[in-house]
């Protein structure tokens, strides 16, 4: 979905049209909601707010400013809105298609910021957070690799964010406290080293909770990747081809 420009920086244009797009939708629906709990001015300001900050991004070159600030901007307004609406005590269909839709936004945008700030702080220099062989797990049995990678995800009309250990052809491991029931369907996006941002459905295969005798292991979840896009699904074998094998199969 975006690539690293010239300069080594992230080029947020597209995920910022995508999240335009999907923001549009969104307050259309906003208009639908009748419940006197929501203030519907000040939600949709928050959001068209955004909206101008996206617009900004995708107006700049990722050597400028507005480039990243736009995307930090934004998910800034969208939190607010997102707080509004999650605090209603209603159950307008209306007003749930919209919140999740300002959540999968969240999602959308939160690992291209991660990496914007990186890059802004390090000058795209990155210390490994990886230090040894990660733990196999029995479950998983095709071939992984490590990836250093912030996740965003939502599930249902949340939104919540984690990192990623390592990554295989079938799904991606989470590590987060924030753990979804197994079963349970989202939408995971996270940015592969070149730049190729992932935004793909998911379901929770496996979890492992936080154990105080085994610190060093991080909680999280097994995810499951479920209908990939042909681009992401080649993005994400052309990165694992390329690097040694934590796994195999045996």
């Amino acid at each position: 979905m975006s690539r690293l420009s010239e300069t080594g920086r992230i080029r947020a244009e597209k995920p910022a049209q995508i999240a335009r797009e999907m923001l549009g939708d969104a307050l259309g629906r906003i208009q639908d909601i009748d419940d006197r709990e929501l203030d519907v001015e000040a939600v949709t300001a928050g959001i068209a707010r955004a909206v101008g900050a996206l617009f900004a991004v995708q107006s700049s070159e990722p050597g400028e400013h507005a480039h990243a600030a736009g995307v930090s901007q934004a998910m800034d307004h969208l939190r607010g809105s997102l707080e509004a609406m999650q605090e209603v005590r209603g159950e307008d269909p209306a007003l749930a298609d919209a919140t999740r839709t300002i959540a999968k936004v969240l999602a959308l945008l939160y690992p291209v910021s991660k990496v914007q700030e990186r890059q802004t702080a390090e000058e795209g220099h990155r210390p490994s957070r990886i230090t040894g062989m990660l733990p196999q797990d029995p479950r998983r049995s095709a071939r992984r690799a490590a990836i250093e990678a912030d996740i965003g995800f939502q599930s249902d009309t949340n939104f919540f964010t984690g990192f990623s250990e390592d990554i295989s052809t079938g799904g991606i491991f989470v590590a987060t406290f924030d753990i979804r029931p197994l079963g349970s369907e989202m939408q995971v996006s996270f940015t592969l080293p070149d730049g190729y941002l992932v935004c793909a459905q998911g379901i929770v295969r496996w979890a492992r909770e936080y154990n105080d005798t085994t610190p060093g292991v991080e909680p999280g979840m097994g995810v499951q990747f479920k209908d990939l896009s042909a681009d992401d699904e080649a993005a994400i074998n052309g990165f694992i081809e390329q690097r040694e094998p934590i796994f195999y199969d045996e």
